[in-house]
């Protein structure tokens, strides 16, 4: 826990002037930004509360596993996208759950650096006015899962009307379709990245677990509480 409130300080720290810039452009928001937050805010207090903690926890899990941690911006994840680009020449991704709820509800997809920034800004705000597990629920309900298969009504087609009843391994295989949707006709090829998406989140899965019973603990839940849960 010690390790964990060091690493949150230390993100916060490094998020701390984006954070600023994004406190001045909420309070004078130009009319698109504030169109924005307004439609992202009325999204996550419809849709906050209508997928369960399973699906919640596996796509913090898959997609943002430093969740908790951040403000709503991962730079440690950035830095990393950053040297894979100039070390490698490949394009990693490094947005938080955040980050990806505000490029779905704004449908702004140019891959610019200008974009880019206005999303963070946005997440930062964004996270400041509600709870992260409501933002995360509110995305997973109008996310894209593949042909056929787009937010609450993706997940009741797969699994039924009653999706209390998923488990978190069926929800993780789910959530791993954000990476690789499900194409109108599957290939081998994408059944097989599918699969090794999904062995590679099951492993990750229980090496924190490992982690948490080396320390004598049970599993910490992955759907932010305290500071993070506001309303």
């Amino acid at each position: 826990m010690a390790k964990k409130r060091v690493l949150k300080f230390i993100l916060w720290l490094l998020t701390a002037p984006m954070s600023l810039i994004s406190i001045f452009l909420e309070l004078v928001a130009s009319e698109g930004i504030r169109y924005d937050i307004k439609k992202c805010l009325e999204l996550t207090n419809l849709l906050g509360d209508s997928v369960p903690a399973a699906f919640v926890n596996a796509v913090i899990l898959a997609e943002d596993h430093r969740n908790e941690l951040h403000p709503g911006v991962d730079v440690i994840s950035i830095a990393r996208a950053v040297w894979v680009r100039l070390r490698l020449g490949q394009v990693q991704g490094a947005s938080t759950i955040e980050q990806q709820f505000v490029r779905v509800v704004t449908n702004r997809n140019e891959r610019t650096f200008r974009r880019k920034l206005r999303e963070q800004v946005l997440a930062l705000i964004l996270v400041r006015q509600t709870s992260k597990s409501r933002i995360a629920s509110a995305y997973l309900a109008i996310a894209f899962y593949g042909s056929g298969s787009i937010g609450l009504d993706g997940l009741r087609k797969r699994f039924g009307e009653n999706l209390e009843k998923v488990s978190f391994s069926q929800a993780l295989e789910m959530v791993a379709q954000l990476k690789y949707p499900r194409p109108r006709m599957p290939s081998n090829q994408w059944n097989s990245k599918l699969a090794a998406r999904i062995d590679a989140l099951n492993r990750l899965d229980a090496d924190t677990a490992n982690k948490a019973n080396a320390l004598g603990r049970q599993k910490a839940p992955l759907v932010p509480r305290s500071a993070f849960c506001r309303r």
